[in-house]
């Protein structure tokens, strides 16, 4: 859980490229008939802060939650679905905070480039949430699938890894806490 946290802070800058280059928050189009008409313009990296300040309060929040209950909580059922509910906000914070970031230039820009990832995270999420209702070999299965839906979802869409890459640490822990045993 602590690493997919670490790890999730290294791909953190690809989330000021989504913002910027692939949904133009804080950009404006050239007019017509000027030198490089229809080209985006964007506001330099502090018009970004707001962005990545929200972003990074999702992340400090799920990954604080959850290592708290990766070793507080004793009962493997419990643990396991706060991780997977933590996982599904995690992913869903991401995907929203661009989703309202966005607004101002088109939710067509938002589904383009966020789209594939958000629904491949959706997947995920019911998948983990799935694996909650299984027993065993199965339920440990599913979860792994589940994190692998989600690690899916991060390359599909890398500005996004901040908060899913702590998502597919979630889930994992929640699926060794369901480790088939060994005969």
């Amino acid at each position: 859980m602590l690493v997919s946290g670490f790890v999730a802070i290294v791909f953190g800058a690809f989330a000021i490229g989504l913002v910027r280059d692939d949904l133009h928050i804080n950009c404006s189009m050239l007019p017509p008939g000027s030198e490089g008409a229809g080209e985006w313009i964007c506001s330099d990296g502090i018009g970004y802060i707001g962005i990545a300040a929200a972003l990074g309060a999702g992340w400090l929040l799920v990954v604080v939650a959850g290592v708290i209950v990766a070793f507080a909580v004793r009962d493997g059922r419990d643990a396991r679905l706060f991780l997977v509910l933590l996982a599904a906000a995690s992913m869903m914070w991401g995907t929203t905070v661009t989703g309202l970031a966005s607004v101002p230039t088109g939710a067509g820009y938002w589904a383009v480039a966020v789209g594939p990832a958000a629904l491949v995270g959706i997947l995920g999420i019911a998948v983990g949430a799935w694996s909650l209702r299984l027993r065993e070999r199965m339920s440990w299965i599913a979860g792994l699938a589940a994190a692998v839906a989600i690690a899916i979802a991060a390359v599909l869409q890398p500005g996004l890894s901040l908060t899913m890459i702590p998502a597919v640490g979630l889930l994992l822990a929640a699926a060794l806490r369901t480790q088939p045993r060994r005969m």
